[in-house]
């Protein structure tokens, strides 16, 4: 595997192994699930609150499908100390969770914590995009379209609930 930083300073991943995928996403979807969780707390909306909780499901049934397949490439990968190191690496750049758990766990106002969680899909659904370029397994390949479909509709939601109960209401923000 290959890390690239570009001019952006974001990273760019070559040659990446199913396994270093699927240690990625394993991380973002937990990652994602906790943010979701204290996002569903601070919502108000009723609506609104049932959709994250909706997504909140989704990300864990992500997870178990991620988690499933990494189990099966890992049982016949040869899965070196130094991937994980890696995989954190790639993970903390394109999910920095600490930062957004800390973010969301301030974010008195929730329009601010949904685009925050509008930001975190994107990067979902460009990292997913990245896996699904460069993987060649079939098995993997169909994990990655299924799920990048899911996300880039999570993104849809959240834009929904952004623009509905936020930016269009007469009220200010309905969240």
């Amino acid at each position: 595997m290959r890390v690239d930083i570009d001019k952006n300073g974001m990273i760019v991943i070559f040659d990446f192994s199913p396994v270093q995928a699927f240690k990625v996403a394993v991380r973002m979807e937990e990652d994602g699930i906790r943010f979701y969780e204290d996002l569903a707390k601070k919502v108000k909306d009723q609506e609104a609150r049932h959709e994250i909780s909706f997504l909140i499901q989704e990300e864990r049934e992500h997870l178990k499908t991620f988690q499933k397949y990494l189990d099966a490439v890992k049982s016949g990968a040869d899965d070196a100390f130094e991937e994980d190191d890696i995989v954190q690496y790639v993970s903390s750049k394109v999910f920095d969770t600490s930062q957004e758990l800390q973010e969301a766990s301030r974010m008195d106002h929730r329009h601010t914590a949904l685009e925050e969680a509008l930001n975190m899909e994107r990067r979902s659904v460009v990292f997913y995009e990245a896996c699904l370029s460069r993987t060649s397994d079939p098995k993997a390949k169909g994990a990655f379209a299924k799920i990048l479909s899911e996300e880039r509709e999570h993104l849809k939601k959240f834009g929904e609930l952004l623009r509905i109960k936020c930016i269009n209401s007469q009220e200010g923000c309905l969240l």
